[in-house]
């Protein structure tokens, strides 16, 4: 992947009617001199892309990281079509941002590192299923294209190994219910991996998980998904699997087997991905700046 400009400025996404986790990284960016802007995503999720960068020099040249709540392709391209019509850039283009964003751009890079998967195009349960059945008999995981219901994890993400179709097909549905409008293109089937168990939540399973930040195809931060008092390994073995990604800033999200060895369990863009409880933002923005 070719050199990426360091970070000038940060470009937050808000949403008005939803509790909003950027202040304290916005507050970090500015810490260390990072100019900030806003984008109000109501008004961008309603059709009104110029208005929602009213706070946006209307001209210049800033290359503007997008940090934010999670858009869809189209959504992100509106984004980026605004922010050009007012003589900006962001750092991810597009389709980078597609790249890291959905399972079937980023699996056939990773295959040989993750779990088996298996997609449709549309929201068919009926079609899921016989997708699955290439996979082998369950346990699966499901997900749409993007995002998991693993906050109702034996309701909407986790098919047992004695599932039927017909549990198959609730669990799809109650997938598409707890997503809504905000499910994406379709249905993913996930192998179930073996993953080492290191506590609980109140919706399930809490996996020995690390959060690993790249940019430019080099390793910034890691951190445990969960707020575990764990060692973090080195996990510079993983910066050329990150090379793979052709997007300069995006998430790994990998996770320990319960034979000890390592599996990646996501991808994501970068700028929609939360912190993880041990994350400083200042730490992650000056790395973002060291970049040349």
């Amino acid at each position: 992947m070719p050199p990426v400009p360091a970070v000038k400025a940060i470009l937050f996404g808000r949403n008005p009617h939803q509790p909003d986790p950027f202040d304290v990284e916005a507050d970090a960016a500015e810490a260390l001199g990072v100019d900030t802007y806003q984008a109000d995503l109501s008004a961008l999720l309603s059709g009104d892309a110029a208005r929602a960068l009213t706070g946006v020099p209307d001209r210049g040249h800033l290359r503007l990281l997008y940090r934010g709540w999670m858009l869809t392709e189209e959504e992100y391209t509106e984004l980026d079509e605004a922010v050009r019509a007012l003589g900006h850039r962001l750092g991810t283009t597009p389709e980078q941002y597609a790249a890291a964003h959905y399972l079937p751009h980023w699996y056939p890079k990773l295959a040989g590192y993750t779990a088996r998967s298996v997609w449709t195009d549309g929201p068919d349960a009926a079609e899921a299923w016989r997708a699955a059945r290439k996979l082998g008999p369950p346990p699966y995981i499901l997900k749409d294209h993007v995002k998991s219901a693993k906050e109702r994890w034996a309701e909407a993400c986790f098919v047992p190994a004695d599932a039927t179709r017909e549990d198959f097909e609730r669990i799809c549905q109650n997938l598409l219910d707890e997503r809504g409008d905000r499910f994406e293109r379709g249905f993913v089937v996930r192998r179930y991996l073996p993953l080492k168990v290191y506590g609980r939540t109140p919706a399930g399973p809490a996996h020995l998980e690390f959060r690993l930040f790249f940019g430019a195809g080099r390793l910034l931060a890691a951190e445990p998904y969960h707020e575990f008092d764990v060692e973090v390994p080195d996990f510079t073995a993983f910066e050329p699997l990150g090379r793979r990604i052709p997007s300069p800033f995006f998430t790994l999200d990998v996770a320990m087997l319960e034979d000890g060895g390592w599996a990646v369990v996501e991808v994501n863009d970068g700028g929609v991905s939360g912190l993880p409880p041990g994350l400083d933002p200042r730490d992650l923005f000056a790395a973002l700046l060291d970049l040349k």
